[in-house]
């Protein structure tokens, strides 16, 4: 990458975090996006587009959800839409196929948006697939060197699944990590037994 094009990029992102951004520069790159056109440039440009542009990018940014070639990208569009955006709902499928450990995601960046995303799309949406899935990952993790990590990523993910607001990630005062994870997972299988059978 040319220092041009690297000092271009870092002015791009600060301009879209600022709202400097024009709406005409946003559609152009995300244009460049859709054509194919951003190579190694694609996470920084859909930043870019999403901080800027807004949901009116959705399909744009949907459709990187499941992005083999780079898993930064796939856990970029994964945040958006779970955690800015709020409409992590309607791509149950793909974060139930994230939360499954895609054999390209080999540091685990889009694994983990998706388990955090997925807290997030059942703060606001009750669904027994994904609880049961969060409840599993927290339980019994994935057989992997850093389970520890993993159970607690989704166990932080179910609290917020309960409704744990961001600041309330953590335990409360007097009370181990251990009995609060506990107290959660309780609640979390209440809950499934509680939800109607979904078909």
């Amino acid at each position: 990458m040319t220092m041009m094009q690297d000092e271009y990029l870092r002015q791009l992102i600060a301009r879209a975090k600022d709202g400097t951004l024009p709406q005409r520069e946003v559609k152009g790159i995300a244009q460049t996006i859709s054509e194919g056109r951003a190579g190694r440039d694609l996470y920084r440009l859909l930043y870019a587009v999403a901080r800027a542009g807004g949901p009116e990018y959705e399909s744009l940014v949907a459709g990187y959800l499941i992005h083999a070639e780079d898993p930064e990208v796939s856990a970029l569009a994964v945040q958006v839409l779970t955690a800015h955006w709020r409409v992590g709902a309607k791509y149950q499928a793909q974060i139930l196929e994230l939360l499954g450990s895609p054999e390209w995601d080999l540091d685990d960046d889009a694994f983990m948006a998706a388990v955090s995303g997925a807290g997030e799309i059942l703060h606001g949406t009750f669904d027994t697939e994904l609880l049961r899935t969060l409840l599993k990952l927290a339980e019994e993790g994935r057989g992997e060197y850093d389970d520890d990590l993993m159970k607690r990523l989704a166990v932080e993910a179910i609290a917020r699944a309960l409704g744990a607001s961001h600041e309330s990630m953590r335990p409360p005062e007097g009370v181990t990590r251990s009995e609060w994870s506990q107290g959660l997972l309780r609640a979390a299988r209440d809950r499934l037994h509680e939800a109607p059978r979904q078909p």
